[in-house]
């Protein structure tokens, strides 16, 4: 544990491979993420017809692809040992920078979808009265 709090330990240039118990729930979380992220990809071609949610499945999406892919490479890299990439701050900076895009798709399904929404009904009620 005090290795976690030294700044030797997060900029270590080669830390060594992940111990098998660690690679394994690395592996898994990836694994989960490419799979929430093809999951997602179905109910994209599910709500073809409303938009705003297709939206939200289109970013969640994205974000399991990418943080996915990266995280792979990641633990790729420091399995094979290549010295800047496998360095354990790389891995704390996907981590915060998923954290950051997790609370911005959270804000359009909590406060952005039903806005648009909203004005998508009263514009199509305005539009009920003027297209006669």
């Amino acid at each position: 544990m005090s290795n976690l709090l030294s700044l030797q330990y997060w900029f270590n240039l080669n830390p060594g491979p992940f111990l098998p118990g660690v690679l394994r729930v690395g592996q898994v979380a990836i694994g989960l993420l490419l799979v929430a992220g093809v999951i997602a990809w179905i109910f994209i071609k599910k709500n073809e017809k409303d938009f705003l949610i297709q939206r939200f499945w289109q970013k969640l999406q994205f974000f399991c692809f990418a943080i996915g892919i990266v995280t792979l490479l990641l633990v790729l890299a420091r399995q094979q040992r290549v010295s800047f990439l496998s360095m354990p701050f790389l891995l704390f900076l996907v981590f915060i920078g998923a954290l950051i895009w997790i609370f911005f798709i959270i804000k359009y399904l909590t406060k952005t979808l039903p806005k648009k929404r909203d004005e998508k009904v009263a514009r199509e009620e305005k539009e009920k009265y003027f297209n006669k």
